[in-house]
């Protein structure tokens, strides 16, 4: 019996391909859920004042945690700023995640990606992937690592 090698290179390339979902320049329109199952759409968010941070995050992931403690340390500097939190995992997880590091915090919104369709709506993301857009919705960074406040709000 013979056996095909490929290399490890390769794999990751067929399967990740980044280029093959790239970011929205513009905040994108999107549908995805609440913690209750309901449908969540962009339209139902309020006017961003300043601008949107969009963490696409695993409630489990180390630097998932460690950039919501940053931001919840910061929060002094994200006012008008809204904060949404997007996971693929259960409800149940999520919101143990919300209700450790974000319980009651304003213009902080957890979803759901149930349909596994958040790189088809902001780009190719692994947790965490952070999307940073103005207030007028153009897309000013992409972190794809726990970063400070103060880097975040960069050309907002």
């Amino acid at each position: 019996m013979r056996s095909l090698t490929l290399p490890l290179g390769f794999c990751l390339a067929v399967y990740a391909q980044p280029d093959r979902y790239p970011p929205a320049q513009q905040f994108p329109r999107f549908l995805l859920y609440t913690l209750d199952g309901k449908p969540f759409t962009d339209a139902e968010l309020a006017p961003a004042e300043r601008g949107r941070i969009v963490i696409f995050f695993d409630p489990y992931c180390d630097h998932c945690q460690k950039q919501a403690e940053l931001l919840k340390a910061g929060l002094s500097q994200l006012r008008g700023i809204q904060i949404i939190w997007v996971s693929t995992e259960t409800a149940e997880a999520i919101r143990n995640f919300q209700e450790k590091y974000f319980s009651g915090v304003p213009n902080s919104y957890f979803l759901r990606d149930r349909d596994f369709k958040f790189d088809n709506f902001f780009g190719y993301s692994v947790a965490p992937t952070i999307y940073v857009y103005d207030k007028s919705g153009k897309l000013r960074h992409i972190h794809r690592e726990e970063v400070p406040v103060a880097t975040l709000l960069k050309g907002l």
